[in-house]
């Protein structure tokens, strides 16, 4: 098909895997809903000359008469869907009833050969990090190796990359860059950071911060408005980062 098809998604933490917490899924975002109506134009474009009306009409004649097939036990085939019909549920032994409370008809739905056969040809575009509230850290960079593999050294500058951190006030003790130690114990950033800005913070790693594995913490009442949040705002690191000497 000479036509580009682009399915986007955007990366979320794979819950499945507590042992790692770097591996992501991905999270196709809708490119909208059709209704029959959106089929009945596509089908015009073509050049047929039926009546948007008289196409979705059909169209729900069509859906009747499958849906009368499938609950009579039939299965169904085009190059779109497959569709079979199961049982699900354990029965005891040969001689066992159906049982409402549990077994459960339910109808089995794949792909048919043509959309299978041009699903290779859908490109896939990452467009980000899944995250509800917009602010995020996307990366800790090493600054002194340019890589953001996890590692620090103890008093150079870190880069943070996101979005929407940028501290608002400085001089709030409860606003920063924070260290949060395994035990909980936390170490803020007390010099000025060398960078502020939304979507990038330049910050010195303390001298005196003991060697560990730590979560970075953007704390802020940073707004993209001209009116400050009326409440700190956290933002965790997903990965962990470990300073070094």
């Amino acid at each position: 098909m000479a036509e580009d098809f682009v399915w986007r998604g955007q990366y979320r933490p794979n819950m499945f895997t507590p042992d790692n917490d770097r591996d992501q899924l991905l999270d196709i975002e809708s490119a909208g809903s059709i209704s029959e109506a959106d089929l009945a134009a596509d089908i015009q474009k073509q050049g047929i000359e039926i009546n948007t009306d008289t196409m979705i009409d059909l169209f729900s004649r069509r859906r009747k008469a499958l849906l009368d097939r499938l609950l009579r036990g039939y299965s169904y085939t085009d190059d779109i869907v497959q569709m079979s019909p199961r049982v699900t549920g354990v029965f005891a032994d040969e001689g066992s009833p159906f049982d409402p409370a549990v077994h459960k008809c339910v109808i089995d739905m794949s792909a048919g050969s043509t959309l299978r056969a041009n699903l290779g040809a859908v490109k896939v575009k990452i467009t980000g990090k899944k995250d509800a509230g917009g602010a995020k850290i996307s990366a800790v960079v090493n600054t002194l190796t340019g890589k953001n593999d996890g590692t620090m050294v103890l008093g150079d500058d870190i880069s943070i990359e996101g979005d929407k951190i940028k501290i608002a006030d400085e001089t709030d003790s409860a606003q920063g860059v924070f260290f949060i130690a395994s035990d909980g114990s936390e170490y803020r950033v007390s010099r000025k950071l060398t960078m502020n800005k939304p979507k990038n913070l330049i910050a010195r790693v303390p001298a005196d911060l003991p060697a560990g594995e730590y979560t970075v913490v953007v704390r802020t009442k940073f707004s993209n408005t001209s009116t400050p949040l009326k409440s700190i705002r956290e933002i965790k690191y997903s990965y962990k980062v470990n300073a070094q000497k």
